[in-house]
């Protein structure tokens, strides 16, 4: 009894509201780094010294999936229904909460983009209404061809984890089956990109190799780290050693800037290289995501963690979805207005004005897109829920005072017990 006191009380002492902000700020890094390597696409001048960094947003998507599991596992945490009422509510709640403004943004998209009615096609938009794009390069695609949404890989993918998560979460309940979910989702890419290989002989190596880096299999290995990362965070353990070290949240991420420019000489490897024993660029970096992150929700203290960089994570989903648009019209427009040249040393001030524009209207819009698409419609999906699963506390409060009135003063049945949680290994 006093161990799972224990292990409550170290859930609770995790879940706080400092901690859910560290999420969000976690979501907040994760699209400035999007933001960032999108916008190379609209300054093809600009000198790769600077390129060189801004490419590394590219990654920033794997940061995405790693807040995304972290997220999922405190609130499955937080459940005490039955496995299939919980996993029944998940999926509602997480279409809710994507698909609504997804489903929008293919017909935003399909006008802002000006797409040619010769392009649209109905295996294409179907994949991408229902999740499964990522797993043909014809439907992400890879290969020449209408594209529904600007990154909507990421949304296939990270509805694949959607559908496997209830069982994940069953399965991988403590630190050291978390250790092992990583080693089996690691061979499962290396298999994967093995295998892959001789998949769709009739496209190019280049479209085939983009088809392997953003398909399901290749990213699992990535989720997998998210649950290392909840696992650590809610170990007795883990949590006592990294708060009795000098390691501070913005000592963490000075030490990530440092191997993230370290990183960004390493180049984007989409696979490994077993000539040299390379890693792809996507787990390595992601596997120095994780301790940062880790420390980050420990102590989350420091101006790494601010009122500006959360309240972008808050919007980050709107952000995601909108910025593709936002690169398009604030480039057009800063092309006509920019009185400097854009080549040379001053490409990197060009860039610079279209980052920080982009960045500032992306954050405006995606707030009105937060407040008036995102949030009615999660609020609809609860409703949903509510009517698909009546709550039945209700039901148990009116048998509680049945059985007080009939003089029973010990009502052991139905005292709600402490939040169960997975016990540390």
């Amino acid at each position: 009894m006093t161990n799972m006191l224990d292990s409550s009380k170290t859930h609770l002492d995790f879940d706080r509201q400092d901690h859910l902000q560290v999420v969000d700020a976690l979501r907040g890094y994760a699209i400035l780094m999007v933001i960032a390597v999108h916008s190379i696409g609209h300054n093809e001048d600009l000198v790769w010294p600077a390129m060189r960094p801004l490419a590394l947003g590219f990654y920033g998507v794997q940061l995405f999936f790693l807040a995304s599991a972290l997220t999922l596992l405190m609130s499955w945490s937080r459940s005490d229904d039955s496995f299939a009422r919980r996993s029944g509510k998940f999926l509602i709640r997480r279409f809710f909460r994507i698909a609504p403004l997804y489903y929008l943004a293919v017909v935003f998209y399909w006008f802002a983009y000006s797409t040619p009615p010769a392009d649209f096609s109905f295996k294409i938009l179907l994949a991408s209404l229902l999740f499964y794009n990522a797993w043909s390069p014809y439907l992400i695609p890879t290969v020449p061809g209408w594209t529904p949404v600007p990154g909507g890989w990421s949304i296939g993918v990270e509805f694949f984890f959607y559908f496997t998560f209830p069982f994940l979460a069953l399965l991988v309940g403590t630190l050291r089956r978390a250790i092992v979910f990583f080693v089996v989702a690691l061979a499962i890419m290396i298999a994967a990109f093995i295998g892959g290989g001789h998949l769709y002989p009739e496209i190019t190596y280049e479209e085939r190799a983009n088809f392997l880096y953003f398909w399901p299999p290749n990213q699992l290995v990535i989720f997998s780290l998210g649950f290392l990362l909840y696992h650590c965070v809610t170990n007795k353990s883990v949590r006592q050693w990294i708060m009795a070290s000098r390691i501070t949240a913005n000592g963490a991420s000075i030490a990530l800037c440092c191997v993230l420019f370290g990183l960004s000489f390493y180049g984007p490897r989409k696979s490994f290289d077993w000539s040299s024993f390379l890693p792809p660029t996507h787990l390595l970096i992601s596997l120095f995501f994780l301790p940062w992150a880790i420390v980050l929700v420990i102590k989350p203290k420091g101006w790494a963690i601010n009122t500006a960089i959360i309240g972008l994570g808050q919007v980050s989903f709107s952000a995601y979805i909108l910025h593709f648009a936002v690169l398009a019209y604030v480039g057009t427009f800063l092309k006509h207005v920019w009185p400097l040249k854009t080549v040379g040393v001053l490409s990197i001030a060009y860039s610079a004005a279209l980052l920080v524009a982009a960045i500032v209207i992306t954050r405006y819009v995606s707030g009105l897109s937060y407040r008036h698409i995102e949030q009615p419609f999660i609020k609809m999906g609860k409703s949903f829920i509510r009517r698909i699963y009546p709550d039945v506390e209700n039901n148990c409060d009116s048998h509680r005072r049945l059985v007080q009135s009939s003089g029973h003063t010990k009502d052991d049945d139905h005292v709600q017990q402490p939040r169960r949680t997975p016990a540390n290994p």
